[in-house]
């Protein structure tokens, strides 16, 4: 069930990262994230993530004053070497 937020209020998009072994694990080149909003406009395009410590990784969006209610996908892309790996999430904003 995806998370709820109000207009104003800050969204942390956090994230875990583990290896094939289940342990929490940087990736070695880049843990981005993309928000695209209930219009299909992309909103945060391929943005770093800030590092929490190994394998913990989020990004503060505040969105604008005039952002558009409903539904919010986010896709987070860790790159390691020439392994790529996508989760994607949602949020709504009411």
């Amino acid at each position: 069930m995806a998370k709820t937020f109000q207009g104003a209020e800050t969204i942390v998009c956090s994230i875990q990262v583990k290896n094939a072994s289940s342990v929490l694990a940087n990736p070695a080149t880049s843990m981005n994230v993309e928000i695209v909003g209930p219009t299909g406009t992309t909103i945060v395009t391929s943005t770093p993530m800030t590092n929490d410590g190994v394998g913990l990784y989020h990004y503060d969006h505040q969105p604008a004053a005039d952002a558009a209610k409903g539904r919010y996908y986010v896709r987070y892309t860790a790159t390691d070497g020439t392994r790529v790996t996508i989760e994607d999430d949602s949020f709504l904003l009411e």
